[in-house]
């Protein structure tokens, strides 16, 4: 079993290490790691799945969102955050791969800082949400803001392409919903993701910008980044690899683990 190490960058960005070889793998995650407290146990988790999706002995630094984020919160601020992260920390140019909202952002960094950027990855992601992603983070905002956080978890519980996951997911937030939502981070700061990712502005132009060798993959009903994003990302990004995965939906990373596991050896 791999070691998992957790800290902060730069006191305030926490991150799971797993491996410490001369290259690491920087990865963005998705949005539990801001809907949920940053504990250690929380990214020690979301690491842990990561090993079994990457190739095998892959060093990566798993980096989540400050907890505390500040009231002007934008896609441009947070790529800023990690492309400093990049300088001072990783030898570049890096490999960069981002999760559902990560993606936004590694997209954002590669975008802005080629050089620092030799590989990206978007895994069930594009540079932005789809139509219907966004009318699913207007509908978190109103949660968040009112404080229904059984309504907000509740808005993940059709995420996944297999019905029993869906239910079984019901199931959990039935019996543990007041342990999930004590878990939960501060109703502001998800407020603030939530709106900062509706704010995006990215071009083509900004898009073509993009110098690293791109791979994108997801599932095809993904509910957040389908509609066409996957492809459009991919067609503005010179010589992106879209890989996209028949009747899958956002979960695709998880229901199809062995699937995006070869994908991602083949591409890493």
């Amino acid at each position: 079993m791999r070691t998992i190490e957790t800290g902060l960058f730069p006191g305030r960005m926490p991150f799971a290490r797993v491996g410490r070889g001369p290259e690491s793998l920087l990865i963005i995650n998705g949005g539990q790691g801001f809907m949920m407290k940053p504990e250690p146990s929380r990214l020690e988790k979301d690491a842990g799945r990561l090993i079994r999706i990457l190739p095998p002995d892959t060093n990566f630094v798993l980096i989540g969102y400050d907890p505390d984020p500040k009231a002007d919160l934008s896609l441009e601020g947070m790529a800023g955050d990690i492309a400093e992260i990049i300088d001072v920390n990783f030898k570049k140019p890096v490999g960069l791969m981002g999760i559902s909202y990560g993606g936004v952002i590694a997209t954002r960094v590669a975008a802005r800082y080629p050089d620092f950027v030799g590989k990206l990855i978007l895994l069930a992601s594009a540079y932005g949400f789809s139509a219907d992603g966004k009318k699913r983070l207007q509908k978190q905002i109103q949660f968040a803001k009112a404080e229904q956080f059984h309504a907000l978890l509740q808005e993940f519980t059709t995420v996944f392409r297999r019905p029993w996951l869906n239910l079984l997911l019901r199931f959990r937030l039935s019996f543990e919903g007041r342990r999930l939502i004590a878990r939960m981070g501060a109703p502001s700061s998800i407020v603030r993701y939530l709106e900062a990712m509706l704010d995006n502005d990215v071009t083509n132009e900004d898009l073509n910008d993009i110098s690293a060798r791109t791979l994108i993959l997801g599932g095809e009903r993904d509910q957040f980044f389908g509609g066409g994003m996957m492809e459009a990302t991919a067609s503005a990004i010179k010589g992106a690899k879209l890989t996209v995965l028949g009747d899958e939906t956002h979960m695709a990373p998880v229901e199809r683990m062995s699937d995006v596991r070869k994908h991602l050896q083949e591409f890493i």
